[in-house]
């Protein structure tokens, strides 16, 4: 056993990585396959067509297939071309026109504006002093007669006098901002021609003063965004104890960048986009109180932490210590980042995330530039316990940084997510649906709410596409000037790297949801696959599960001597059992 650890740890070791454009390429299979679904979804349905598009090709492009690529996207590409051009126009996504004359009427400002003739203006209807009166009496003997209508009113908000239409009154949408990664799928057709019908104003529910709540906003990108990182890294950590797996793809040992270096990265970006509410709850209180309630919520990922170290040690498992030091591991990093970003939360009142985040990783790479320091941290010289977990803790603030720019670009899609920044510049709108003169497309017209949801999108993915760029050209900028990519550092030029991987990813999978699938509501819910959904209900679950089967795999048998055959068939199996305890274990919230 001993002299198969050594070799285990010598089959990890010097790396030195591979090319950030085969690392895309490879990436980008998630991309054309969540495409490939999205076409496919409109003919078929069920877990079969979520796995065979969104999980095997990742599996293949990371193993057998990491040759042949451009072959491998091209399949999918051509197979999503076809289904396109071979589906019946009524399964296209429902594609809104916009009448001549509106661009000004739903313009953000009033000052803004507008080229065409002028919409004309809904004057409101005068009433005589007569006709007031005896609408008021008649209203009072209708509210004596039927004492509980308003309470009914709630759960089913149909006025009696079903033939007079509804105005809308302004609503003051909730404070508290809400991002719908993983909420359960409804319940789909058994006909994939038949689409349930959108709710109307009527059906929708309402406020104790009778107000219609607006719908939360679902975002199917970021859920296939979240879930494909997590099928990722749950297929690469035991992929890359076999042969089939690339080596370059692996964890490079100093310098260099390899698929699981951003890996690492990706999850704490994740992190730091799914943290964003709490930390916009959290800006609200007392920092005291916030500070506490961060490490408590803490405790139990860095409990996980001292578990796998004694697990690891207790059975002289095979480990790289050069990735986090002898005695650190992942699970700390992600237990003491969240803690440490609460502590920067007074900063955040003056500064953005992001300008944060630039500070911090500027700061670290000075420091790093001192003479002898890089030396230091690259070799094997452990004299005490801080210098035998030297990797992790240099590289906390690189993930801080990356998590910190997770927050950042987690806002604004929060504020997608409540349509806050929508329609509500306009006084003059606000009067006039307070007054009865104007309905609130929002709630009376399906067509104009997802006309609205695809300007967003679109707008929010432009965002997304800039910050890709401007990390990408930043990058460029750091290898021109001689700065190598460190995972084991976490240095300057990894989080440019992490940061515009992620950006980009964004970017596609919400241009997809844009181009391909159904923006109305009650229709957006069934971009994402019901499968990838089922991971992101209990992504730490999940994730502590792939751990538990790596290492019962890597226990069972020397995974670095099985032939190509043997891998593909443990590795499917794999993927296929812990995805499909992830199914079964949709309808529980497992917290950790």
């Amino acid at each position: 056993m001993v002299d198969y650890k050594s070799a285990k740890e010598a089959f990890h070791a010097d790396n030195p990585g591979s090319s950030v454009h085969y690392i895309n390429l490879i990436s980008i299979t998630a991309l054309t396959g969540y495409a490939l679904f999205a076409t496919a979804s409109r003919r078929t349905e069920g877990r079969l067509l979520d796995y065979g598009t969104t999980v095997l090709p990742l599996l293949l492009a990371m193993t057998i297939m990491s040759s042949h690529l451009i072959l491998l996207n091209g399949v999918l590409a051509i197979a999503t071309w076809v289904l396109s051009a071979t589906t019946p126009r009524a399964w296209y996504p429902h594609r809104v026109t916009k009448p001549r004359g509106r661009w000004l009427a739903e313009s953000d400002s009033e000052d803004e504006g507008g080229s065409g003739r002028r919409t004309p203006k809904r004057r409101p209807k005068v009433k005589l002093p007569s006709q007031v009166v005896a609408e008021a009496n008649a209203a009072e003997a209708e509210r004596r007669t039927s004492g509980s209508a308003s309470a009914s009113a709630l759960s089913s908000p149909v006025s009696p006098d079903e033939g007079r239409r509804r105005r809308v009154s302004p609503v003051p949408w909730a404070s508290g901002a809400v991002i719908d990664i993983g909420s359960p799928q409804p319940q789909r057709s058994s006909s994939p021609m038949k689409h349930d019908t959108p709710p109307t104003h009527a059906q929708l529910p309402h406020s104790r003063a009778g107000r219609p709540v607006r719908p939360r906003t679902h975002l199917p990108f970021l859920s296939v965004y979240r879930a494909h990182m997590m099928v990722m890294t749950i297929l690469a950590i035991l992929a890359v104890d076999f042969p089939v797996f690339p080596r370059v793809l692996g964890k490079t040992e100093d310098w260099g960048t390899g698929l699981m270096d951003v890996g690492v990265g990706s999850f704490v970006f994740s992190l730091g986009i799914v943290s964003s509410k709490a930390f916009s709850a959290f800006r609200r209180g007392k920092m005291l109180s916030t500070l506490l309630v961060s490490l408590r919520r803490a405790l139990p990922v860095l409990a996980l932490g001292f578990v796998r170290l004694l697990m690891v040690k207790g059975v002289e498992y095979p480990e790289h210590v050069t990735e986090y030091g002898v005695h650190w591991n992942f699970f700390f990093t992600l237990g003491f980042v969240p803690a440490l970003a609460t502590a920067l939360l007074p900063l955040r009142r003056e500064f953005k995330w992001g300008t944060i985040a630039v500070a911090i990783s500027a700061l670290q790479q000075l420091i790093l530039a001192m003479p002898g320091l890089t030396p230091f941290l690259l070799n094997n010289y452990r004299p005490n316990i801080i210098a035998a977990n030297k990797e992790g803790l240099v590289s906390l603030p690189g993930y801080l940084a990356i998590f910190l720019v997770g927050l950042g670009i987690g806002e604004h899609i929060l504020t997608l997510s409540t349509g806050r920044r929508r329609r509500r510049s306009s006084p003059r709108r606000r009067e006039a649906v307070t007054s009865g003169n104007e309905s609130d497309d929002e709630f009376s017209d399906p067509d104009a709410a997802a006309e609205r949801a695809t300007r967003r999108r679109s707008e929010l993915a432009l965002e997304l596409a800039g910050y890709a760029a401007a990390s990408w050209i930043a990058l460029g900028a750091c290898s021109y000037l001689g700065w190598r990519v460190s995972r084991r550092l976490a240095n300057a030029p990894y989080v440019l790297w992490t940061v515009a991987y992620n950006a980009s990813y964004l970017a596609g999978y919400l241009f997809i949801e844009i181009w391909m699938c159904d923006p109305r509501p009650g229709h957006a819910e069934r971009a994402c696959p019901p499968l990838l959904d089922a991971v992101n209900a209990n992504g730490l679950a999940v994730f502590l599960l792939a751990n538990l089967g790596t290492g019962l795999v890597n226990i069972s048998m020397q995974t670095m001597f099985a032939p190509d055959w043997l891998a593909m068939g443990v590795l499917v199996t794999y993927s296929v059992a812990i995805l499909g305890i992830a199914w079964l274990l949709r309808g529980v919230r497992i917290k950790i």
